[in-house]
């Protein structure tokens, strides 16, 4: 075995037995090369798009309102490529193979966009706008980044769980300080992100402020590659996203089949065992009469007569369609929380941001995008009060706050920064009107930027809620073999919302400029002579009427409790079994839920984690850089 020895020693005096030495230590040993990787991809990704929609609007000449909607076809590309390198990694490369291919992607796609920030003629003049050569080496560049994100998002963090022996309880222990270490590796990298580079793109040069981030992600890819020979890899086998697909293709056609035949499907399920047995032997799940037209997967036959899909897989892929109602109800929240890195930094860019410095040292302008930071510390501060206090308050007074409840208010309060950072923006234009300026030629008014605080701690607070409340629900409400595949479900509501966010900056500027008579509309290049606050206040408004969408599906919503298993990596060593379980209650599936106890609480967040997509320990710390 690697890096074990064993001694023979004499125990209790009958004979010698073999004994083995304490292996070296995974999280020291290992991971580090996994966590700087990490750290240097984060750093580089936080440079580059915290403070694009500066870039596109002062050095490409972009209007806010083009600006914001190529911010978002960013942001919602680099959720969607994920989806991709999740499958790769789980069906056919494995997580180290397709960590490295991106990686190397990611680097060619960093140093496109340095090199279009540097080489002359690749930007263009204060003066006018880019051309058609300018905007295609930039987004170019971009979408190569975005396309390199999507082998390492979903799987870094699954392949450094891989790295730990769950049966070794060294290993088990080291596997908790482990994701602890990945959150403060991309905490401690955003951090520098959106202070030190963005601040070197705002004084310094864009250039030299692109080129860091590029040095970091070769520091990224040159760090990973040194680990190599200790790394322990999982061997690929079909992806659980495979899996869905083949099941619905397989039903539908043998729906097909039977309609045309002449046969009718059973709907009621009656002739199935009542009680579905994993091929474990541990778990066990019902055979339910929802979606009865996935029941014709099981009639499928592969050659040779053999039943293609079990009762159980037809089963598991049920409980992933049964989530999609609340997938759709929480995709507009994305849509909202994508304002933080547009218009919200914009919005900023108008205000006072100077700081007087002690001692008559002079001043400091903070980059508007700076200001994102206060997210962060608002996450990292709010989270142990939520989980120490408000859970712990909530559950002793007979009201505990179930998954559904969390991403609820979770929406209620992300409404309410939409309307927190409308009534800034209605002082600022107030203010604008009124002459109040420091600085007329970038169009600065006299008020100041930490006005912005309140609308950025309420987004914030409803990351805590809706986020990872999403993140649990998705994990929690799927069983093992479908947990990637749930996982992704997550992922792909942050792209849509990324991208209807585009598409409703679009729409809207698109309609109120052709309304009004100046042209100028609600998100002109200039705000001072639009309506950003009306766009939030719709934004506002939109996230209300979606909150009561999410209450009626919610009260729908059937809670089905899956019990997860604590599997051993491949490689690790037998250890004797545990005592089994006596049968529990939680295993029945509930009644039909009345509108009264729509967020019923759930089984306990489970404790091991299975395949690629999102990897999420067992921490409350949820940082919004994870996703």
């Amino acid at each position: 075995m690697t890096e074990q020895q064993q001694a023979v020693v004499s125990v209790g005096g009958q004979g010698p037995v073999a004994a083995e030495e304490p292996k070296r230590s995974t999280l020291l040993t290992v991971c580090p090369f996994i966590l700087g990787n990490e750290f240097c991809e984060r750093l580089a990704f936080y440079g580059i798009s915290t403070n694009l929609i500066i870039y596109l609007t002062k050095v490409m000449g972009e209007d806010s309102g083009f600006a914001a909607v190529q911010v978002n076809l960013f942001e919602g590309t680099c959720y969607l490529t994920p989806l991709l390198g999740a499958w790769l990694a789980d069906s056919l490369w494995g997580r180290y193979r397709t960590i490295l291919v991106f990686s190397l992607i990611y680097f060619v796609g960093m140093t496109m966009l340095a090199g279009s920030a540097f080489l002359p003629g690749l930007t263009p003049d204060s003066t006018s706008v880019a051309t058609p050569l300018q905007n295609a080496a930039l987004y170019v560049s971009l979408y190569v980044v975005a396309l390199g994100t999507g082998g390492i998002k979903p799987n870094v963090s699954a392949f450094g769980a891989d790295q730990f022996d769950e049966l070794d309880p060294r290993d088990r222990k080291e596997k908790k300080s482990f994701f602890n270490w990945f959150y403060f590796s991309i905490n401690v990298g955003s951090l520098l992100a959106v202070t030190g580079i963005v601040w070197i793109q705002e004084n310094v040069s864009w250039a030299i402020g692109f080129v860091i981030p590029a040095i970091a992600m070769a520091v990224a890819v040159v760090t990973f590659i040194a680990g190599s020979p200790r790394y322990r890899h999982v061997k690929p086998s079909e992806s659980p996203i495979s899996r869905v697909y083949r099941v619905t293709i397989a039903a539908w056609r043998e729906n097909r089949r039977m309609k045309r035949a002449g046969a009718l499907v059973s709907a009621d399920g009656s002739s199935a065992e009542p009680l579905i047995p994993s091929e474990d032997g541990h778990t066990a799940m019902h055979r339910t009469p929802s979606l009865p037209w996935l029941d014709s997967a099981t009639q499928v036959r592969a050659r040779g007569g053999v039943q293609q899909f079990t009762t159980r897989q037809v089963e598991e892929v049920k409980l992933v369609y049964r989530m999609l109602p609340i997938f759709f109800a929480t995709i507009l929240y994305w849509t909202i929380y994508m304002q933080m890195s547009s218009f919200f930094v914009v919005q900023g860019s108008k205000m006072d941001r100077e700081i007087g410095l002690p001692f008559n040292l002079g001043s400091f302008y903070i980059p508007a995008a700076s200001l994102t930071v206060i997210n962060t510390f608002a996450i990292v501060a709010l989270i142990p009060i939520y989980d120490r206090i408000l859970v712990p308050v909530l559950r002793k007074i007979g009201r505990p706050i179930t998954m559904l409840k969390r991403i609820g208010w979770g929406l209620a309060i992300c409404a309410g920064a939409m309307f927190a950072s409308a009534i800034v923006e209605r002082k600022r234009l107030a203010l604008y009107h009124q002459d109040k300026m420091i600085d007329e030629d970038e169009g600065i008014v006299d008020m100041s930027v930490w006005y912005q605080i309140p609308q950025y701690l309420l987004i914030g607070m409803s990351e805590i809620f809706a986020s990872i409340g999403q993140m649990e629900f998705f994990y929690d409400q799927a069983p093992d073999v479908m947990r990637s595949c749930s996982m992704a479900l997550q992922l792909l509501s942050v792209c849509i919302g990324s991208y209807l966010s585009g598409a409703l900056v679009f729409g809207i500027q698109a309609i109120t400029s052709s309304l009004d008579p100046r042209g100028y509309g609600w998100l002109p290049k200039n705000l001072n002579k639009g309506r950003l606050d009306l766009f939030l206040i719709t934004l506002g408004m939109l996230m209300l009427l979606n909150l009561l969408h999410f209450m009626w599906v919610a009260a729908g919503y059937e809670y089905k409790a899956i019990e997860h298993v604590r599997r051993a990596a491949p490689g690790s060593r037998p250890r004797p079994p545990r005592p089994t379980r006596p049968p529990v209650d939680h295993l029945d599936i509930p009644r039909a839920r009345q509108p009264q106890d729509m967020f019923e609480p759930t089984s306990m967040t489970p404790a091991q984690y299975g395949r690629s997509v999102t990897f999420n320990p067992q921490t409350p710390v949820m940082p919004p850089q994870f996703r």
